[in-house]
């Protein structure tokens, strides 16, 4: 009787050691999390933004040193690109995976989250220049910490007039009908 009590509260007191355990390395690999978002103004009376959320869900403050916006292709993209091209060498895939506009959302200088802190970022778009457009359909948030790991938003799709071949297509039909 008392082996059998000793027993359960062992298994209990292990399993509770197991589940503090695993919350612990579900923090450790994936301290922040990184929600993607736009905002879009239809008056024009400011330029669209690229907003990005970053969560601290870790039990330390982090450091991010770089917050980006990138023009990113859809998974369904990538996966056929690496049919057609099974042998495509790795130092490649990045520009498989993302285009070429890189829109940064910090400044040189690193930003420190709290633990279970919000911080809210976002980069101004102008389109004054043809090559400042997204040159993929999607959106993708890059956030890189001190320790130089970098975490991923899910993909976001783009708005049509955020994207080059409809700005240049827009670009040619207002000087067509000047």
């Amino acid at each position: 009787m008392d082996q059998s009590i000793l027993y359960i509260a062992g298994a209990i007191t292990a399993l509770i050691a197991a589940a503090f355990s695993i919350r612990k390395l579900w923090g450790w690999l994936f301290p922040i999390r990184v929600k993607p978002g736009i905002s879009i103004r239809f008056d024009e009376s400011e330029p669209d933004e690229i907003l990005a959320t970053v969560t601290n869900r870790s039990w330390e403050p982090v450091y991010v040193v770089k917050c980006r916006g990138r023009s990113a292709n859809s998974i369904g993209y990538i996966i056929a690109t690496h049919l057609r091209k099974p042998l495509i060498k790795p130092r490649l895939y990045k520009a498989v995976r993302f285009g070429a506009p890189v829109f940064e959302m910090i400044d040189s200088e690193p930003v420190r989250i709290e633990p279970h802190q919000q911080i809210k970022l976002s980069h101004k778009l102008s389109f004054d220049f043809p090559i400042s457009g997204f040159t993929n359909p999607m959106l993708q948030i890059e956030v890189i910490l001190s320790n130089e790991r970098a975490f991923y938003s899910k993909r976001l799709r783009i708005p049509k007039r955020w994207h080059v071949l409809h700005r240049s297509e827009r670009t040619s039909e207002d000087a067509t009908h000047a």
